[in-house]
């Protein structure tokens, strides 16, 4: 029998090789699919001459443009975390955005709540900045769809299946930020949502026969009020500043994307930035669940669909090779860059809590 609060040996054995398998079973998924499309649209030697074609300009310009997008990233946390400063945010970012790049799930919560409290944070306004950084991203990724839908008509075009997802991902946003205005109206608003939110997840796994603890109405709301608590005053006085810095962040893996795009020599003629950017906003929405380390397989299966079916299957080859060089840069590059920025924080996390805020109890 395990000790209280915490599961047995057993149950946790089990768990682990459960996600093991999961995560094992998507990576086959997403190989099977790779291999399918690469072998069925794709020619591999077509990518390699792509990549190949690119000139010292080209690799310049991919770099600027990336360490202009890695700058960009730390103020959303800096928004979502008072008195946090661009020099800390910066490895704040990259330490735990590289461990989520490498395994999927909320495996950057571990480097991120450690960096944080050796700076004098505690564990309530991690967890706050943590809530905040996730909840803004996914508002961003999921506003894509509608401002994409948006750009298409302003310039006379049509898609049916970008304006349904538009109209779906709008109300999917619509209805998060008025849930959170109401969690965040007062204590007892809050309370009653999550106790609502409780009741409702205990009936639904009542028809799968799925058991749930007799006290989670009460658990979920302690939680809402604990959010409230933790995040009302950043989210009052700092939405414009997260929000903003959210959108920054969106537009500089644009910009990558499209970079990516023309330096395999595929003209605005033959696919424009409208069609890229409708892409790169499907893309995003569909990866927003970490099926596999920052969505491996899925976007590059997905953008060369996507854009091969906005141009034509002759230029299958440069987009793969297009998608692939995207990914290096706004993908790959983040790991050894969060290898340093962890190895930094190792060296310097005993001298680190100078000038940094009085924990909270």
């Amino acid at each position: 029998m395990g000790v209280a609060g915490q599961p047995e040996p057993g149950k946790a054995t089990r768990n682990i090789w459960r996600d093991v398998a999961v995560r094992l079973g998507g990576l086959a998924g997403v190989a099977i699919v790779l291999w399918l499309l690469f072998t069925r649209l794709v020619s591999w030697s077509d990518v390699a001459d792509a990549i190949a074609g690119l000139d010292n300009g080209d690799w310049a310009l991919l770099i600027i443009i990336s360490v202009i997008r890695v700058a960009i990233e730390p103020l959303l946390l800096m928004a979502s975390t008072p008195k946090l400063r661009w020099p800390k945010a910066l490895p704040g970012f990259l330490a735990p955005a590289a461990a989520a790049s490498v395994v999927p799930g909320p495996s950057d919560l571990a480097a991120r709540y450690a960096m944080f409290r050796s700076w004098g944070y505690s564990g309530a306004q991690t967890s706050a900045s943590v809530i905040l950084v996730f909840l803004y991203t996914t508002f961003a990724k999921v506003a894509l769809p509608v401002v994409a839908a948006v750009v298409f008509v302003a310039f006379g075009r049509s898609n049916a299946q970008l304006e349904t997802l538009a109209v779906i991902a709008g109300g999917i946003l619509v209805g998060g930020v008025f849930l959170v205005f109401l969690l965040l109206r007062s204590e007892g608003t809050a309370r009653r949502l999550g106790n609502a939110a409780g009741v409702a997840a205990r009936r639904v796994a009542s028809w799968f026969r799925i058991t749930t603890p007799e006290t989670l109405a009460a658990d979920l709301a302690d939680r809402a009020a604990h959010f409230r608590d933790r995040t009302g005053d950043v989210v009052r006085t700092r939405t414009h500043l997260a929000a903003g810095a959210a959108a920054l962040g969106q537009a500089a893996l644009f910009a990558i994307l499209l970079v990516s795009v023309r330096v395999v020599d595929i003209r605005s003629d033959e696919l424009d930035w409208v069609s890229v950017f409708a892409a790169f906003a499907l893309v995003q929405l569909l990866t927003s669940v970490p099926i596999t380390p920052s969505g491996l397989g899925v976007a590059e299966a997905a953008y060369v669909a996507i854009l091969t079916a906005e141009s034509n299957a002759g230029l299958a080859g440069q987009i793969a090779a297009a998608a692939i060089i995207y990914r290096l840069f706004s993908w790959v590059l983040l790991v050894p860059l969060g290898a340093l920025s962890w190895l930094w924080w190792s060296r310097t996390r005993r001298n680190s809590t100078e000038d940094s805020p009085e924990a909270m109890p």
